[in-house]
């Protein structure tokens, strides 16, 4: 794809937005392939979320999307280590409940040390696809109202935690048989893998240090604001900023604040609630909802296969489309429950605006990395 950052608008913004987009959205090879793909992976995920009745299906079904790469193969070859990531990660959620969940200091510093991992693997594995297994799994743990709100109802935190992790696994084994399946439709790139866990300088630049310090910062803000207010709905505020981590997003931080704002309106209120009161009324059965389910990921899908100047816009999209759509293992039909969730993703995205991009500034070339 050519740069679109280079060309000045000829007759106002708005062409200059005509250009963008076409320059972003037009068709190249594989594009197809991998859309369909990812389309296959999250309705498959999201109806394992509810024959089983696992809590929580938004977030498998959006991490079917997430890992949806357009290397198909490499998606496949990785496979195991991403389940190994996210088993890990069920290890350490688990550990926090069992240990910490009567003891209120030790739970309040493990949060924020959970959320520093996070942000540091995010950016020190080479494997991305891993990295984001691995915390978005930690992340949810601590996000979840249910697992850390109510510290006397210890059976049903753990469950809760268990299953959500298990759907999420669930994600990648249906991201993977899916690949496994129809990669070779596609004309991915077949990428060898790297033979190192971390990068090189994992453990010696200060950059990705600063990086989880202030992701950190943003998830712990939205962690203590949740807390305080107790408003159980802000609770996927915390994965937002996981989400929201500007790994290899280019542009001004207006640039990429527009996108993440636009992805939230567009998957949250003009395909969620909207779908919510003029479309679901009218669906009669798991039918006509996975027509609906498919429709809009698969525009999200085609936007995550876009450049890191716009990709971000189809992930944000997708997440809160997910997140109206359904609750639980069912189909949500509550707009208060949206606006809820929808307010959670809008304190995420605010968080790290202005930790990242506000008042803490990325020294020159931090943000180029690419995922």
């Amino acid at each position: 794809m050519s740069s679109t950052d280079s060309i000045s608008p000829r007759n106002g913004y708005a062409d200059w937005i005509v250009e963008f987009l076409r320059d972003e959205l037009s068709p190249y090879p594989g594009r197809v392939a991998a859309v369909a793909r990812t389309v296959i992976a999250c309705v498959l995920t999201m109806l394992l979320m509810m024959m089983f009745k696992l809590p929580n299906g938004f977030l498998a079904a959006f991490y079917a999307l997430a890992i949806s790469r357009g290397d198909a193969r490499s998606t496949v070859r990785n496979g195991f280590r991403i389940l190994l990531a996210n088993i890990a990660a069920l290890v350490v959620s688990v550990a926090g409940v069992v240990l910490f969940i009567d003891f209120p200091l030790p739970h309040f510093l493990f949060v924020p040390s959970i959320f520093f991992l996070a942000f540091f693997l995010l950016r020190t594995l080479t494997n991305y696809a891993t990295a984001f297994g691995f915390s978005i799994i930690v992340v949810a743990a601590a996000s979840v109202p249910i697992i850390w709100a109510r510290p006397r109802s210890f059976t049903p935190d753990l469950e809760t935690t268990v299953w959500t992790a298990f759907g999420i696994m669930l994600g990648t084994f249906a991201t993977v048989l899916t690949e496994w399946i129809f990669a070779p439709l596609g004309h991915a790139a077949d990428k060898p893998d790297s033979p190192h866990l971390f990068v090189i300088d994992a453990f010696s630049n200060p950059e990705y240090v600063t990086f989880a310090l202030k992701g950190c910062l943003a998830a712990s803000l939205c962690y203590v604001f949740w807390s305080a207010v107790d408003w159980p709905g802000l609770g996927v505020c915390t994965v937002t900023c996981v989400i929201a981590a500007p790994i290899a997003v280019s542009g001004s931080s207006r640039r990429r604040l527009t996108t993440r704002l636009a992805g939230l309106f567009t998957g949250g209120v003009i395909c969620g609630i909207g779908s919510q009161i003029f479309i679901l009324p009218w669906l009669g059965s798991i039918v006509g909802f996975t027509v609906l389910f498919a429709v809009v990921s698969a525009a999200a899908a085609w936007f995550v296969t876009s450049s890191p100047r716009l990709n971000y816009f189809g992930r944000q999209m997708a997440l809160a489309f997910y997140l109206t759509m359904f609750q639980g293992f069912g189909v949500n039909t509550s707009l208060t429950m949206s606006r809820d969730r929808l307010t959670g993703i809008l304190l995420g995205v605010l968080a790290m605006w202005l930790v990242f991009d506000v008042a803490w500034r990325p020294a020159p070339g931090i943000l180029e990395i690419q995922a």
